[in-house]
């Protein structure tokens, strides 16, 4: 639901969802329009749908006891899930040790590290993605701290907008910062 959603419009939503599908299997078993109308007013129903289909898949022949996959690639395979889905998957339910990087995300690796790209091209995203797994530390509970915080700083300290570079703990590393390409 958070895929290209805020938290302030999924939270009503994921709550009424988890009330009607309180388990994977139970996505699993309804019928896609039931899926589909408990969407309603999200948008991107392509998720919905995706998701229905990834239930069917992580439970077999309505199988209660699968479990969804821990490895980022193995979660790659399925329906409605990319890299960044998969890194927070596996990061955050499974404490391994795998990369994310979503908008925010690129953009405070690049800022501190590279703020010669661009987050949003192709090139940016390689090189965002490049750092996001040199900067990941060796154990998944770390990891997962770890990609906790960048996506807290992405999200309410190196913004879009402005740079909160004062709140910031990597100030004085930040190239950004440095060579004042921030904007403040």
């Amino acid at each position: 639901m958070l895929q290209q959603t805020q938290v302030s419009r999924v939270i009503d939503y994921y709550a009424r969802f988890l009330e009607r599908f309180p388990t994977v299997h139970t996505v699993a078993e309804a019928p896609v329009d039931d899926v589909l109308e408990a969407w309603e007013g999200l948008g991107y129903y392509a998720r919905a749908r995706n998701l229905h289909k990834l239930a069917h898949e992580v439970t077999p022949n309505g199988a209660t006891n699968h479990v969804i996959p821990s490895d980022p690639v193995e979660l790659r395979a399925l329906p409605g899930i990319g890299a960044y889905t998969a890194g927070a998957v596996a990061s955050f339910a499974y404490e391994r040790r795998a990369p994310l990087v979503d908008t925010n995300v690129a953009r405070l690796l690049l800022r501190v590290f590279a703020p010669e790209f661009a987050p949003k091209s192709a090139l940016g995203q390689r090189v965002a993605w490049a750092l996001a797994e040199a900067t990941l530390p060796k154990s998944g509970k770390h990891a997962w701290t770890h990609n906790q915080a960048l996506i807290e700083l992405g999200a309410l300290v190196c913004t879009a907008r402005v740079a909160y570079c004062h709140r910031c703990p990597h100030v004085d590393a930040c190239e950004a910062f440095v060579r004042e390409l921030a904007p403040t």
